[in-house]
């Protein structure tokens, strides 16, 4: 009996730990086409991206102007073949002005196939059209409620916005699209951008998010890698290059793409080299913040609430900001205060106490 004990004990700990491990790392790579990879089918690609630890793969299901070419997008046992790995499995499409309903039915569709979220890819046929925008994301918002109230999807299901270079850049009107959308993926290809981009890369990621709430973006921004150039080229990043950027950018950070038809093959030897398997719920040394005498936090990692207790009546100023440095909680605080973070994103947050003594700093992990 106690070897039976034990054992559950042991695998209660395993498996919350890999909870705790898989809540705050989201790594994904994404897929153009399975025919521009090195693998014949999603079932052998699926394989090979869990071996590495990949916990998502976003797949290119639609194209705005060519629908009937993209099978992907009611294909349920492509989907299964990454969920029954453990993969996270997305749907993005690339879009275009105009014909915005029937662009935007690709969402409902995907969420019926079982796509766990869905990226609109926007680029270069969008500058300066700050009203095509807002119509493309106000018909995908439409369909995706639709999909909710359905059954098809969650209430929590995500509908993202990626967008290529800066977009202070391109003209790019965040403020159309930030009330539909519930992230921004910037296509932060430092690789492509060259050496300079590449050596101050932490730069050009904080810079990024700069300018986009500089913009008007008001939700959180994961930034995107390329990884195109073959190994061993120059201006090439390496697994250390790419391991640096994704400590910088976080546990949502993504890599354009599985390698593949024209992206060499010898990239699969980056992707096996670099660190997929990163705990984003531990902080490094240079993160880890302050434990706090006479607080109690019940619950952490948390799920659909928590609450917070104090051991004296000092009023208290409480902040809580995720790490990208957008505020989730701002307000006063006495002794205990309960928080409802049910519609809050997986990942690592950062609770500020503020005291008569000073400020202090607590995580809190939201799985």
């Amino acid at each position: 009996m106690k070897k039976i004990l034990l054992f559950l004990l042991l695998s209660i700990s395993v498996s919350m730990s890999y909870a705790q491990k898989s809540a705050c790392n989201k790594l994904g790579a994404w897929v153009w086409r399975i025919e521009q990879t090195t693998c014949k089918t999603h079932e052998e690609l699926s394989d090979s991206l869990a071996k590495l630890g990949i916990k998502r793969v976003y797949i290119k299901v639609i194209d705005g102007r060519a629908y009937t070419k993209w099978p992907q997008l009611e294909d349920k046992a492509l989907v299964s073949a990454y969920k029954d790995n453990g993969i996270e499995v997305w749907a993005w499409s690339y879009n275009y002005p105009n014909n915005e309903d029937a662009q935007a039915e690709a969402i409902l569709r995907a969420a019926k196939t079982g796509y766990e979220g869905f990226v609109v890819d926007v680029e270069v046929e969008f500058d300066k059209d700050s009203l095509s925008l807002y119509k493309l994301f106000y018909a995908f918002d439409k369909k995706k409620k639709e999909a909710i109230t359905g059954g098809f999807a969650k209430a929590g299901y995500e509908l993202r916005v990626t967008t290529w270079g800066n977009p202070i850049q391109h003209n790019f009107n965040i403020k159309a699209m930030n009330p539909f959308v519930s992230a921004y993926m910037p296509q932060t290809y430092v690789e492509q951008w060259g050496a300079t981009y590449i050596t101050n890369m932490e730069k050009w990621i904080t810079q990024g998010v700069t300018d986009y709430k500089k913009l008007g973006a008001t939700k959180p921004i994961y930034h995107i890698v390329a990884n195109e150039k073959t190994i061993g080229t120059t201006g090439a990043l390496s697994a250390t290059d790419l391991d640096r950027y994704i400590l910088k950018a976080g546990g949502e950070t993504s890599l354009w793409r599985v390698p593949g038809g024209d992206i060499s093959a010898k990239n699969w030897a980056t992707f096996n080299k670099m660190n997929w398997k990163k705990d984003f719920c531990k902080p490094s040394e240079a993160e880890e913040l302050a434990d706090i005498e006479g607080v109690m936090l019940s619950s952490n990692p948390v799920s659909d609430a928590f609450t917070i207790t104090m051991n004296n009546d000092w009023a208290t100023e409480m902040r809580i900001s995720d790490l990208n440095g957008r505020i989730i909680f701002d307000g006063n605080f006495t002794q205990q205060t309960t928080i409802n973070c049910a519609e809050w994103a997986v990942g690592l947050y950062i609770c500020q106490l503020k005291q008569e003594e000073g400020t202090k700093t607590l995580r809190i992990v939201k799985n």
